[in-house]
């Protein structure tokens, strides 16, 4: 026998009908529910019927019922019989006809409508009493089927539980907690049957290693509820050499009473009690072990609580798709959990953050639409939100009371919900947000996948010189991934473009501009363009209504003029974002606006690649004329060639380019020295007729002159000395020059 410490601390025997201490879970077809409103624990008994639970099937609108009526067919289990007529509580507007046992386990019954007038919901409840239990164990479950899809053909409900034996061991419900210990719910010996516990007898309840009894607050348990409460003084011990060993001993003049009963094991009011934790405690469930040496008491394991680690784990909820370049879309949502009670810390923060290129959508009193709720759903209270400062709304503070008032004493589970971001037109991929901040809570959990509403490319890039004019690059189509991806609402609302519908901005780099204007056409599905307007360097496409299918816009016929200015590389169109807010895109004196507050584009797409010209073959300089031509090809200067003293003159640079030659300028010694590797050095000073090839001086009847801050050379003397033929035509006042 245990030494007993010295305490006369008891526990309450609490006497009770178990018919409500269990709920089964019922079906349900599309008008009518099975529910199991109670479901005893029983034993089988071969000889005396038992009363077992109650199911309610309940109609939503009895109208449905055929007008004839519907059989509802009820089995038994294997193992169980009626012994009594079963007898149906039907609701005034159902009606119930003949009724019939037709096998020792199946009865039918005729359901139909009394429908006349006010609520049309119906039920009926069954009492399922004097069954005979035979054999079985686990779940009994009634079996419902009937010949219309209104009662829902197959159906079942709990309406017993068999224990394997005599007793029931449970937890009221499952905590969790630290290092420091806490609280465990009601621990529950109940019978399954009256007269299990036995005078003089007792029944031993032990915690695994590492945890301890702890007795303060071990007391005499009041459980509030609707049953009837008999209070019965049993006293336990706890092993003091060994803590984690508690005996409970029934008294020697305990007489059993009629109705099964349980034992509660918990403080006075709450039912919780504590246990301690040892160093040699392991992380993860905690199981108590329960055994007698009574017959009818199996040894049974049961999970009480769970032992874990302070800390905070955000968890994926949902993610839904929204698109790029949009704003106002709501995204999926996500848990904050609490390892174990206590893990966020009081009056700290946490800091939600989104990934470049994607915001959090501010309602007009630029408040954070987040909502915050507890798994139950329940509102969480004293949550505030502010966007931190510098983070281009990407980083959103959330600050918690993590009172009393706010969780209970469970482990917390929050879930975020109910946010909208919006997203830059350029994003792609997974929407992913950071959780961290000094409230405990770190983590990540994707929220959206972004999607990109159009896709543009170009069809066979071409090559293109570097100062030519007029030349033909591929077409450029525009092409839907989602329906009605190019929006038709007004979106202008700048003063200088009121009345402005929405439209589709190409721009082209510095340097580079439209020859001629583009055909832009619907090639696929059925947008509406409205007109186009064209600029040097800008396209704007302007859209009369979306489309109901995904649609294609082809711009072909592109000719372009490249400047000398530009480098070499690929010549990108770049199409705006067509949701911008104050982002001005200028384009030949023209200021467009679109509705959407950021520098980055909807996408580019490469239409060219410049080259530097060819040189050699033959050029042509006209005299006035800041066009020339090599192999045919018009380019541009930024000055025109001209005559003086019968000689003509043409800027050094391009001839030089035409020659193949390169350029070096002394402003010193005010020399102009071409170079062609390998071949032949000329070195030419501005104002001086002497002049050398290869180090040979030769003399001219002009010298080379400064214009406008440019250098000209006399065409012929240069041309000549790098091998080329000058060729003049008095008609057309050009120069030819022939390598």
């Amino acid at each position: 026998m245990l030494k007993a410490r010295n305490k006369k601390i008891s526990l309450l025997l609490v006497l009770a009908m178990l018919m409500t201490m269990f709920v089964g879970v019922g079906t349900a077809s599309a008008a009518t529910t099975y529910n199991s409103l109670s479901a005893p624990l029983i034993s089988t008994d071969s000889l005396v019927p038992q009363d077992l639970g109650v199911v309610s099937v309940d109609l939503t609108d009895v109208r449905a019922l055929p007008s004839g009526g519907a059989w509802l067919t009820i089995s038994l289990p294997k193992g169980c019989e009626y012994t009594a007529s079963l007898t149906p509580e039907p609701t005034d507007n159902i009606g119930i006809g003949s009724l019939v046992q037709t096998a020792t386990d199946v009865v039918e019954v005729m359901v139909y409508s009394n429908y006349t007038t006010g609520d049309r919901d119906g039920s009926i409840m069954f009492r399922f009493d004097d069954i005979l239990v035979k054999s079985g164990s686990g779940d009994v479950t009634a079996k419902f089927l009937s010949n219309s899809t209104v009662l829902g053909q197959v159906n079942t409900a709990i309406i017993a539980k068999l224990g394997e034996g005599a007793t029931t061991v449970m937890a009221k419900s499952v905590k969790t907690f630290g290092d420091s210990g806490g609280e465990m719910d009601t621990l529950i010996i109940a019978e399954t049957a009256a007269g299990v516990f036995e005078a003089g007898e007792t029944i031993t309840v032990k915690l695994p290693k590492g945890f301890t009894w702890n007795d303060s607050n071990l007391i005499v348990p009041v459980i509030p509820g609707a049953w009837s409460l008999l209070g019965e003084v049993f006293q336990y011990t706890i092993d003091p050499e060994n803590e984690r060993i508690m005996e409970i001993t029934i008294p020697d003049d305990y007489v059993a009473p009629t109705e099964a009963g349980r034992i509660n094991i918990g403080s006075e009011g709450t039912g919780y009690f504590t246990i301690d934790v040892e160093d040699t405690a392991k992380l993860g469930d905690i199981y108590v072990t329960v055994e007698s040496d009574m017959d009818a008491v199996a040894k049974t394991e049961v999970l009480v609580a769970k032992y874990g680690d302070y800390g905070v784990k955000v968890v994926e909820g949902t993610k839904e798709e929204v698109l790029a370049g949009r704003q106002e879309q709501e995204v999926g949502k996500f848990y904050i959990e609490e390892q174990i009670e206590g893990s966020l810390i009081a009056g700290r923060s946490m800091y939600f953050e989104l990934p470049k290129g994607v915001k959090w959508q501010l309602d007009e009193q630029d408040d954070p639409v987040i909502e915050m709720e507890s798994e139950e759903g329940t509102s969480i209270t004293g949550v505030t939100f502010s966007v931190v400062a510098n983070t281009s709304q990407r980083k959103l503070r959330v600050d918690f009371d993590f009172g009393a008032a706010t969780f209970s004493s469970e482990a917390a589970k929050i879930v975020v919900k109910d946010m909208e971001v919006r997203v830059e037109p350029n994003f792609e991929g997974d929407i992913a947000v950071t959780v961290s901040g000094n409230a405990g809570a770190a983590g990540e959990a994707v929220i959206a996948s972004v999607v990109k509403p159009i896709t543009v490319k170009a069809e066979n890039p071409t090559k293109v010189e570097i100062g030519a004019m007029n030349q033909k690059v591929g077409d450029i189509l525009i092409v839907e991934n989602v329906d009605g991806a190019i929006l038709d609402e007004t979106i202008m609302s700048d003063v200088y473009f009121d009345g402005y519908g929405p439209r589709i901005v190409i721009g082209l780099p510095n340097g580079v501009e439209f020859y001629s204007d583009p055909v832009v056409e619907v090639e696929e599905g059925d947008l509406d363009i409205d007109d186009v307007d064209y600029y040097d360097n800008a396209l704007i496409i302007n859209i009369d209504s979306s489309s109901t299918k995904k649609s294609t816009i082809r711009i072909s016929d592109v000719y372009l003029t490249v400047d000398r200015t530009v480098p070499e590389g690929d010549v990108k169109a770049k199409f705006a974002g067509h949701e911008v807010e104050n982002n001005e895109i200028v384009a030949a004196g023209c200021t467009a606006f679109v509705n959407w507050a950021t520098e980055e584009s909807v996408g580019d797409v490469v239409v060219a690649t410049t080259i530097t010209p060819k040189q050699g073959g033959h050029a042509k300089f006209v005299i006035g004329s800041n066009i020339y031509e090599i192999g045919a090809v018009p380019y541009v200067m930024d000055t025109v060639p001209y005559i003086k003293n019968s000689r003509s003159y043409v800027p050094m640079r391009y001839l030089a380019q035409m020659l193949g030659a390169e350029i070096v300028w002394s402003e010193a010694d005010q020399t102009v020295t071409l170079t062609k590797e390998g071949e032949t050095t000329v070195v030419l000073t501005i104002g001086s007729s002497t002049y050398t090839v290869n180090g040979e001086s030769k003399t001219m009847d002009v010298a080379p002159e400064i214009v406008n801050d440019r250098s000209f050379l006399p065409a012929r003397f240069v041309a000549e000395a790098f091998g080329a033929q000058v060729g003049w035509d008095e008609a057309t006042q050009t120069v030819i020059i022939v390598r």
